[in-house]
């Protein structure tokens, strides 16, 4: 293989690739990616760049100067670290019999050793039953409105992405929870259901690098899945991710419909007062005790022998003297996604799950159990 590429192009490339590729080493021809030529379309010439930890796949293409058609398969990381360095406009990249890789930028060169093509997974995009497409503002929405709620762990690895269906004609719902916290948010659809599966689970990792490139497909990105896998197209980049086995749990019931204490605050300000009054804690949970009284929220930290803090905020409030603890991590997770000037806060009493949802956009609602507070 012999080809011409820009350099910018190459350090994006290859940015991507390390954010897909195994970083275990438990497998070591997963440290590696694929960069292959493909057969010219009129006067364009590209090589496709794949990589893979069987569990996300990454395909894109990219325009080069394709001097000698081939394949070539070789560490990730080591070519990044040294790529991102080269200031040169335009890498070369020559491949050897001897199962080596030569690239030159300007006066620098690199050499490294090279697998043999063969040994790598192939990643072949499929023709799969059930297809959206999703502009590309609502699904940056749904996943920054949701993931940040999924499991991080392995305990309950249904818990682990972010749950997918259609609960209605025209319309997507993006759910996640880890057990203590739900987010969800409902988004407009041209499909108008699932034909053949109900719902999927997403992974983090596949969203979180959807997200990361997610500016990269377009204005529209297609989406094609079905029990096992689901792809992300756009342009010249796709993603491929196994989905998670397993059954979602039935959330409808945890979301409360019957919370009568509403409170409506500024977002900025309560954020703001959060920051401020959990700082002081050396607890994990660095827990709050939120006071409602009428116009007034009163956020204070517990009292403890490094001290304590407090800080007030007007509230549209008209309701009975009321208080509650939380995580201020999950109540700032929750605001830190929102836009809105103005968040709607909806109580029930101090030991049920409260709701936060954003006061003019009624398409997301995030969940959240309280804590117990002692002081």
């Amino acid at each position: 293989m012999d080809i011409l590429i820009k350099t910018s192009v190459l350090r994006d490339a290859l940015q991507n690739v390390i954010a897909v590729i195994d970083k275990s080493l438990a497998k070591p021809i997963l440290s590696n990616f694929l960069i292959k030529t493909l057969e010219a379309e009129g006067d364009e010439t590209q090589a496709e760049f794949t990589a893979t930890d069987y569990e996300l796949s990454l395909i894109e293409r990219h325009s080069v100067e394709v001097r000698e058609e081939g394949s070539i398969c070789v560490n990730a990381r080591k070519m990044y670290d040294i790529v991102r360095e080269f200031s040169g406009e335009m890498v070369h990249i020559q491949s050897t019999e001897q199962l080596w890789v030569n690239a030159t930028c300007g006066s620098s060169e690199l050499r490294l050793p090279t697998v043999e093509v063969g040994l790598y997974p192939q990643t072949e995009i499929e023709d799969l039953p059930e297809k959206l497409s999703i502009p590309v503002e609502d699904l940056k929405r749904g996943i920054d409105m949701t993931l940040f709620a999924a499991q991080t762990n392995e305990s309950r690895r249904n818990l682990m992405g972010v749950n997918l269906t259609t609960p209605e004609t025209g319309k997507v719902r993006w759910l996640a929870t880890d057990g203590h916290r739900l987010a969800q948010v409902l988004s407009e659809t041209e499909s108008t259901s699932f034909s053949q599966v109900q719902e999927v689970i997403i992974p983090r990792k596949a969203l979180s690098e959807v997200r990361r490139s997610v500016e990269l497909f377009g204005d529209t990105v297609q989406v094609s899945f079905d029990d096992r896998v689901m792809q992300f197209m756009g342009n010249d980049l796709a993603y491929k991710t196994r989905l998670i086995e397993g059954k979602f749990p039935n959330c409808d019931p945890i979301i409360p419909k019957d919370n009568t204490l509403v409170a409506t605050v500024d977002r900025e300000r309560l954020v703001s007062s959060l920051k401020i009054v959990s700082s002081i804690s050396t607890e994990k949970l660095r827990p709050v005790k939120l006071t409602l009284s009428s116009g007034k929220l009163r956020v204070e930290s517990e009292k403890a022998e490094y001290g304590e803090v407090s800080d007030e905020l007007d509230a549209e409030y008209s309701g009975e003297d009321f208080q509650i603890g939380f995580n201020s991590r999950y109540l700032l997770d929750t605001l830190g996604v929102m836009s809105t000037a103005q968040v709607r806060m909806e109580f029930k009493n101090p030991m049920s799950p409260s709701v936060v949802r954003e006061e003019a956009d009624g398409s997301f609602l995030s969940v959240i159990m309280p804590l117990r507070i002692e002081w």
